[in-house]
């Protein structure tokens, strides 16, 4: 079993930025995600200025496999955050606090504080022409468990959406998705207000947005959490 100050579930541009400047101030930090082939991997590319100080800034470049590799590169070179591919299936609750989570292989990671920067993967179809799957973006599976654990746990959610036009021999395609319903978070601390310490960023909670305010937002909520103890 592992344990981390906090642990951030996802690591597209809200929860890598979350994790990058969690770990930059002291937290030592788990970083976890479906695929590490799509780290910081937006669906298009940034346009406009990146936040001052972000991963995003650093890592800028004109390909979003190269923003891709370099991000990752960033991110693994940090000495308090560990990233690591696995599927989250469920939170780990103790006394109305979030203490970690458990991944589909049966593994635990205990932790401070959780952060969920999920993306569209929460009851996620991806719809392409003829085409409908389970997935949060095109090529990759959302997988339903961690979803129907939230529901079980008494969050609610609201429908969103996004599409993303055909580019570069990739056909244009939809994906339909839930986020949390506006009342289940506090926009001003990042928290979910159902359990202490579990926080949320990105489009799971401010719906569909542009790569930089979905960086935006997670780089907000690492630099809101002190090191020393998450609330």
């Amino acid at each position: 079993m592992s344990a981390y100050d906090v642990l951030v579930v996802g690591a597209g541009p809200s929860g890598s930025e979350a994790a990058w400047a969690l770990a930059r101030r002291g937290f030592a930090v788990g970083l976890v995600t479906d695929s590490l082939d799509s780290v910081y991997r937006p669906e298009r590319l940034p346009e406009g200025e990146a936040p001052a100080g972000s991963l995003l800034a650093e890592a800028w470049a004109g390909d979003v496999w190269e923003l891709h590799r370099r991000a990752k590169y960033a991110l693994e070179a940090l000495a308090d955050l560990h990233l690591f591919q696995s599927s989250v299936a469920a939170l780990l609750v103790e006394e109305g606090r979030a203490v970690g989570v458990r991944t589909w292989e049966g593994f635990d990671h205990r932790a401070g504080a959780v952060v969920l920067a999920v993306g569209s993967f929460l009851g996620a179809t991806l719809s392409a022409g003829a085409l409908e799957e389970a997935a949060g973006r095109l090529g990759e599976a959302a997988y339903p468990d961690l979803y129907e654990h939230l529901q079980r746990l008494g969050f609610a959610f609201v429908p969103d959406a996004y599409e993303v036009p055909a580019a570069q021999g990739a056909p244009a395609y939809t994906v339909r998705f839930q986020r949390f319903a506006p009342e289940e978070w506090e926009a001003a601390s990042g928290r979910l207000s159902r359990f202490a310490n579990l926080y949320a960023a990105g489009r799971v909670v401010t719906g569909h947005a542009p790569p930089q305010a979905r960086a935006a937002s997670g780089l907000a909520l690492g630099r809101l959490l002190e090191p020393g103890g998450a609330q």
